[in-house]
């Protein structure tokens, strides 16, 4: 039986969906000046001097200062508590709550919230269950569509109790509101792999993709521990890590450092050798293990692929037209058509901007040195750049022109994807040169496959140029490509050293080369 305090609560439930889009109400006590820090300062001056009445302190924390109301103080006082990790203290005002109080949603979601919290270290208890379960049956009977936050908090939380199924249906509602978060993807995988549920969990974890939202490290750590559970010899135990490393590479994913460490850990236990190591810019030879990473060209027809699709997703399938004339597109396609192909395309204002000084002539200066290396080498150019460019002084301006072939566009246009869209027309020899990482333009190719051939595009033909003392500083291309590769005794995986904490992450442009996970194997191929 539903609880009446619970029925009573969920009234005050509203789902605000308008398009598709959520639209959250930010929390009272944040839309004030009041650091969170002080807020759990006032909290815990009011536990400890009423000894856990939660009454008195809630009528102290509403005399305080802040935006506490009657309203929201509940759901604040949970937030401060699970937050700051003094679990046992909210489970005490949970009970409280849960004695005959007519609870806020707020309220609900910061039990949700707990009891995820708590569910990570101990097994519920059947009130603890039985509360998750009745707050999903009564919401789901209540209303056809969740918010976000509140399908976010419950899909956590039954996940701690082993609901799977339930969660899935939580997380196929949350689509109608926005996109689940890197956590609800990764929350779920961790359960259904922990509860050995593989097909089901690597089904979740290919829908986390095409949703951009790569595994965090408990994904990880529980499909690893899967493994090492099922599978009694080295030999399948390897095969089935291999999996998770095809896995990284095939999606061009950067790990975590936690995950390094325990992909690390694993095959260390199994005899391998695991060192963590640099790959040289210039040569991809990994310092520890001398091997050279191999540079993964296009073949032929992936280039193909990417110039079919290229002009409508980046261009057509973007907000370009808000920012631009199809006359004035037309002009680039035509011109583009009768001038390729180009080796080089250079992104002119860009290229200019890295000099770092407001002073046109600097800028147009600094972008002619950039133009002199390529005319040096016999490259075919073309610039492409702004019309507020034009005004740039006369003498170097026409130096530009005079070696370049160039195209401005309107100042109001957006003009990244101009230069990408006439280096991969021009053909699959050209180049490009511009310090955008291109993150937005490799996303506008919806397809999964695309995305990844675009990245390996662009990290073959883009040069980058930065200001030294006034003068430019021009990367090449790595020799290499930057993702997980295998060779014949094992793995090179990047991973990211500066926060162990991070989302699994998409190589998003700037390759990695200070921090890979070096795994070989000890036993000698015959």
């Amino acid at each position: 039986m539903m609880s009446t305090f619970f029925r009573r609560s969920i009234l005050t439930h509203k789902a605000y969906i308008l398009y598709g889009r959520q639209f959250v109400n930010k929390p009272s006590f944040l839309q004030d000046q009041i650091p969170e820090a002080d807020y759990f300062e006032n909290l815990k001056q009011a536990i400890q001097n009423h000894n856990q009445n939660w009454s008195e302190i809630k009528q102290s924390l509403l005399k305080s200062p802040g935006n506490f109301n009657h309203k929201n103080v509940d759901a604040i006082m949970l937030k401060l508590m699970v937050n700051n990790k003094i679990l046992d203290t909210a489970q005490s005002f949970a009970n409280y709550l849960q004695n005959g109080n007519a609870l806020t949603l707020g309220s609900t979601n910061g039990l949700l919230g707990l009891y995820y919290e708590i569910g990570k270290a101990r097994k519920l208890s059947d009130r603890e269950r039985g509360f998750i379960l009745d707050t999903y049956e009564t919401l789901y009977d209540k209303y056809k569509i969740l918010d976000y936050t509140t399908s976010e908090k419950l899909l956590h939380a039954l996940c701690v109790i082993d609901e799977t199924k339930k969660a899935i249906r939580v997380l196929d509602e949350i689509h109608h509101s926005g996109v689940p978060s890197h956590s609800a993807y990764s929350t779920l995988v961790a359960t259904l792999f922990r509860i050995n549920k593989k097909a089901e969990a690597l089904a979740v974890i290919q829908r986390g993709l095409n949703d951009k939202r790569p595994l965090l490290y408990a994904a990880y750590e529980q499909w690893i521990n899967y493994i090492m559970r099922k599978y009694k010899t080295n030999s399948a135990i390897v095969k089935y890590l291999d999996e998770i490393c095809v896995h990284i590479a095939r999606n061009c994913l950067t790990l975590d450092a936690a995950t390094s460490k325990k992909l690390a850990e694993s095959y260390t236990s199994l005899g391998w050798n695991a060192q963590f190591s640099t790959i040289s810019r210039h040569s991809g030879l990994c310092e520890c293990c001398n091997e050279t990473l191999k540079c993964l060209k296009l073949t032929s027809d992936e280039f193909q692929e990417l110039q079919k699709n290229v002009k409508g997703k980046l261009i057509v399938g973007s907000d370009l037209f808000l920012k631009t004339s199809p006359e004035e597109l037309q002009r680039f396609l035509s011109f583009v058509e009768k001038t390729a192909p180009y080796d080089i395309v250079l992104d002119g204002l860009n290229i200019a901007l890295a000099v770092g000084s407001p002073d046109n002539r600097q800028r147009a200066t600094f972008l002619k040195a950039v133009v002199d290396h390529f005319k040096r080498q016999d490259k075919k150019i073309l610039l492409l750049g702004r019309k507020h460019m034009l005004k740039w002084p006369k003498q170097p301006l026409e130096y530009l022109k005079k070696n370049t072939g160039h195209f401005f566009t309107d100042n109001l246009s957006q003009d990244d994807p101009y230069f990408i869209t006439a280096a991969i027309l021009s053909g699959p020899h050209t180049d490009i040169v511009s310090k955008d990482l291109l993150r937005g333009h490799m996303f506008n190719l919806k397809h999964e496959n695309l995305r990844h051939i675009f990245r390996r595009w662009q990290w073959q033909h883009q040069w980058m140029v930065f200001a030294n003392r006034g003068r430019p500083q021009i990367m090449v291309p790595v020799k290499f490509t930057p993702f997980a590769q295998k060779a014949d005794a094992g793995w090179h995986l990047p991973y990211d050293k500066e926060d162990p904490r991070s989302t699994g992450q998409v190589n998003l442009g700037l390759p990695n080369l200070t921090s890979w996970l070096c795994l070989k194997s000890n036993v000698v191929a015959k």
